[in-house]
This record gives C-alpha cells, structure tokens and sequence, in this order.
C-alpha cells in the first residue's frame, strides 16, 4: 500500500497517498454511466507528489509487455476505451491534415503509440507521403531509428511507467526544428479532494500516471523541449520556434481527445467518483 515515503519518480520528492480505485475502473465507465467490468477486488493505490504535482501509481513497476498485453491491451480492451477503434483516429487524422494542410505530402510524421495505425492510414488518404507507426501492443512495426519532423503521442503519457525513458525517446525521435506532439490530460484543479477517484485515473485503460503543467513542463525541460500547451490536454514540445510550431499555434485548440467530460469554473471536474473509488481524502 502507499506510504508517505514514496518518492515521485519525475523528481525524487516526497509523494503522499492520493487514494485508491480498484484495477477494473475504466474509462469508459463515467461515458456510460456504469461500470463496463466488475469491480476487482485488486486495489491500485495512487500517490501524488507534493513538489511536482505528479500523480502516479507503482501498480504496474515490473510489468512487462506480455503482462499489458494479457491484462490490459487485449481483446476487451476497446471496452474501456471505445473511441480507440476507429472515432479518435478518425478525428485526429482530420486535426493533423487541416493543421499541415499544404506541408502534410512535405513532412515525415511518425505516429508513436499509433494502436493498430488507423490515423497514418487515414493521412496517407489526404497526401501524407512520409508516414510511420510505432505500438508495441498494437502495431506490427520495429521501433523507429531516425527522427521525423512531426511526431505525435496521442494518449500515451500516462500509459508509461518510466516517464524519464519515454520523453528521452521521443525527443530523441523529433528533428532539431521538428515538434512533438502530445495528448495527455492534464490534473483538475481539484485533484486533491478527487485524487484516484478522477475519472481519467482508470487502470483498465492502462493509466497510471498524471501530469500538472509543471511536471510535464519539467520533464520536457530535462530532455532540451519546452512545452506549449493549447488546451488542457493537446500539447505541443519544441526546441526553437519554426513553421511546424506556428502552424500548431494556429489549430483548433478545442480538439478533444481522450473525450473528457466537461468541467465547471475554475478546471473542477464533474465527474462523480464510482462504485470501487477512495477519493484523496
């Protein structure tokens, strides 16, 4: 169980407990209005640390691919995430092909975290010349070796549990005048009465860790990128302003991603917390 002696593993300080949920919550569950799985009696602890404000949980430390694979990213899984079969890469591809019209047949893009690679799929339809994938659950592709100008990690942050290795890869994979682009939700701000029972901390999905500004910021910094962001979930990473920047700059900074429901003044989510749910406090 979580102790205050956790460490944040993007910043090495204290993390206190930030309740619990059970490992069947899903995402899906606050869209329907009920539970898509039982609730498990395997609890999944979150802590949230005091400094960065990242909420993580140590659940899955150990797990390796053939674990997700069986318990997370198999065949039920479009159950606790529906918009991943086809609607989300539907309306990504539409986001990317107005934000790079007249550069997309120009640009290499590599789609990283790309489920069965839909969305590049969709592209190439559009004039994408230059375009790959990368899912190690989904897509049948080998790991990238060279940078692209466009890469995009929709709805992968918080799938990952060694932030520090996942933002070294990625910009590791962008072109010196490239630009990253990230999906992740960002923390409500009321995350400490929430805590586990916030609806996007759902480990059916795989989701196991949260960013505020600050940490994503931070962890962004320590690879050389800084970080715009354009919506609380749609952000893009950079290492100095160029044409692929500004053209982000001018986006629908409305799009929605994960599907998340609407908030009240002030970043407050409505969402109510669910059968199986131990708020923060």
């Amino acid at each position: 169980m979580s102790s205050a002696t956790t460490r944040c593993p993007l910043c090495a300080q204290e993390a206190a407990p930030a309740g619990s949920t059970d490992f069947n919550k899903s995402g899906a569950d606050i869209f329907a209005g009920t539970r898509q799985f039982p609730v498990s009696e395997e609890r999944v602890h979150f802590d949230r640390c005091g400094s960065c404000g990242f909420m993580f949980t140590e659940f899955f430390n150990g797990w390796d691919e053939s674990d997700f694979k069986r318990r997370v990213y198999n065949q039920a899984y479009v159950r606790a995430d529906p918009p991943f079969a086809g609607e989300r890469p539907a309306r990504l591809a539409d986001y990317l092909a107005a934000t790079l019209e007249g550069v997309l047949g120009q640009v290499s893009l590599l789609d990283f975290g790309a489920g069965d690679g839909r969305m590049v799929a969709l592209l190439r339809e559009r004039g994408l010349v230059k375009g790959s994938v990368f899912d190690p659950y989904h897509a049948e592709s080998a790991r990238p070796g060279q940078p692209f100008d466009v890469v995009t990690a929709f709805e992968v942050v918080e799938h990952v549990v060694d932030q520090r290795a996942l933002f070294e890869e990625l910009e590791a994979l962008t072109a010196p005048r490239g630009v990253l682009v990230l999906s992740t939700l960002l923390q409500p701000a009321d995350i400490e009465v929430q805590g586990a029972s916030w609806w996007y901390a759902c480990p059916r999905n795989g989701h196991l860790g949260f960013h505020t500004a600050a940490s994503l910021s931070e962890a962004l910094r320590r690879v050389g990128l800084e970080l715009l962001s354009l919506s609380e979930e749609l952000h893009v990473a950079f290492r100095s302003p160029g044409e692929l920047l500004a053209a982000f700059r001018r986006s629908d900074h409305d799009l929605a991603v994960s599907g998340a429901p609407p908030t009240r003044g002030g970043g407050e989510s409505l969402s109510a917390p669910l059968a199986g749910d131990a708020p923060g406090r």
